[in-house]
């Protein structure tokens, strides 16, 4: 029997730099979505991936491996983040999710944005990753508002 490799260990700094960079594309996209939907929209799948991605950093996950094996997938990510334990996640997240990841995986976001809108509350979304948001911070141990 082979025993399992060591995990690294986590990369706390890369890890809340991840998670202040995804506050600020939420921030972003909170304070232009009711003028600019489409640009809101890229700017809150920016920020559930960076988000995502900070707890996995957070729980041991290199940044490599994500870079290789998320990319740019939203449901991946948070199908890895749930799997490495990342409770307190709004409902609405996994719907959010699959509606966006195609695009956004594609770089489609802005142009796809009439079909996207259709089916996107952008008020609702930003409640959905602003949740996401408290409830990354709350397992990495931070207050987001502050940075």
């Amino acid at each position: 029997m082979t025993a399992r490799p060591n995990r690294p260990a986590p990369d706390q700094t890369l890890a809340q730099t991840f998670r202040r960079n995804a506050r600020g594309f939420f921030r972003s996209g909170d304070e232009t979505g009711a003028l600019y939907p489409d640009h809101a929209l890229y700017d809150f799948a920016i920020a559930i991936e960076l988000s995502l991605k900070a707890f996995l950093l957070w729980r041991g996950v290199s940044d490599d491996w994500n870079r290789r094996h998320i990319r740019h997938d939203l449901r991946k990510a948070l199908k890895c983040a749930r799997r490495a334990g990342l409770i307190g996640l709004p409902e609405a997240l996994c719907p959010l999710t699959q509606k966006l990841s195609p695009a956004y995986q594609r770089h489609t976001i802005v142009s796809r944005s009439e079909a996207l809108l259709a089916v996107i509350n952008v008020p609702e979304a930003c409640e959905t990753v602003r949740a996401l948001l408290a409830a990354v911070e709350t397992a990495i141990g931070c207050d987001g508002e502050r940075a």
